[in-house]
């Protein structure tokens, strides 16, 4: 069942949380830093408790088994140079590992293009590390393309 997380649902979001979390580590050791339980368990309350974001999970068996934290966002607060236009910005998108390949993913990136929908969005979008290619894959076939790279530069 996909559907809008509550407060309850927390726990369960925080173990696939970890799983990511442990996965960004690996990719950015540089950037990306262990964090202590605690203050890792509120990082996505704000996703339940605030008003233009959300968290869409998928839950089979009492059981979340794959979420995808969302932004609603809005140029119209900018500084003026860009047309006013609503879309969605997928911050997370995580299944567990042992329900990878059963199509919770893209049940999930369907849910965000429909809650996309019901807000009048032009478009979703999501940003993916360079080493997930596996990540870049699953979203091309899910329809998404890329836009644009964003380059880095490291200070030695």
């Amino acid at each position: 069942m996909i559907r809008i997380a509550v407060i309850d649902d927390i726990k369960g979001i925080n173990v696939l949380h970890e799983q990511l979390h442990i996965q960004h580590i690996g990719y950015r050791p540089d950037i990306f830093a262990p964090i202590e339980q605690p203050v890792f368990d509120s990082l996505m309350v704000p996703y339940i408790e605030n008003d233009g974001k959300d968290i869409i999970i998928s839950e089979n068996d009492g059981i979340i088994d794959g979420y995808a934290a969302v932004s609603v966002c809005d140029t119209s607060k900018g500084a003026g140079e860009i047309l006013p236009f609503t879309f969605i910005e997928v911050n997370e998108l995580c299944v567990a590992e042992n329900a990878q390949g059963k199509g919770i993913g893209t049940a999930l990136m369907d849910a965000v293009k429909a809650y996309a929908k019901e807000r009048g969005a032009k478009f979703v979008e999501l940003g993916v590390q360079a080493q997930n290619t596996g990540a870049q894959e699953f979203y091309k076939a899910n329809g998404m393309f890329i836009k644009n790279y964003k380059m880095q530069y490291k200070i030695q």
